[in-house]
């Protein structure tokens, strides 16, 4: 009887590794949607991204626009111009932006800090610090680099122990597409999840 209750316990740690939402075979699979909180401008090759922490309880208010987990990603084409308009109205809790190269499984980072950034000048100031109740337009230039995969990214809140939570989107960029998308990927999320800004 003793055995059976362990190998039971067994195969369900099992399958919650395998399906953890955190692991990073969440980023890229979805949804294509085309969320209010994103602006495109394809004469000029440049795209906003509205990213609003704290906008709702999911992820323990750890989220941006309500999406965590990299539930959400945002895929945008080589060469464009990015701003990723970071609004934090937590008053509470800092936060921060910072695309970073995504990490391997479960080796995800505890903090981000401008030495973990993937792409230039493509985070918030202090990222490692964050702020409270502030606003900043982070732009840059959506271009990858030779020695990461295309793709590979994510927006992490580089507060201690935010990203790690979950706090955080996928961000990729892609040759051969004409604009920007955002990808929504459902299971990513925990049940009962309340509906995050679309």
């Amino acid at each position: 009887m003793f055995l059976k209750k362990l190998l039971i316990s067994l195969f369900g740690l099992i399958l919650l590794f395998v399906f953890n939402p955190i692991n990073a075979e969440h980023h890229g699979a979805g949804e294509k949607i085309t969320p209010s909180w994103m602006v495109v401008d394809s004469e000029n090759k440049f795209v906003t991204f509205t990213l609003t922490s704290a906008y709702n309880g999911n992820n323990g208010s750890w989220n941006y626009n309500g999406f965590y987990n990299g539930s959400a990603n945002l895929i945008v084409p080589q060469g464009w111009n990015v701003n990723l308009k970071f609004v934090n109205p937590d008053g509470n809790y800092r936060h921060s932006i910072a695309v970073i190269k995504m990490w391997d499984g479960d080796n995800v980072p505890q903090e981000a800090d401008d030495t973990l950034v993937a792409i230039a000048r493509a985070y918030s100031l202090s990222p490692a610090q964050g702020c409270l109740s502030c606003k900043e337009d982070v732009k840059f230039k959506a271009k990858n680099r030779d020695d990461y995969t295309i793709g590979k990214y994510s927006v992490f809140c580089g507060v201690p122990g935010h990203g790690g939570s979950g706090m955080w989107l996928g961000f990729s960029v892609k040759d051969g597409i004409d604009a920007p998308f955002v990808l929504f990927d459902k299971s990513a999320m925990d049940e009962g999840y309340a509906k995050p800004l679309l």
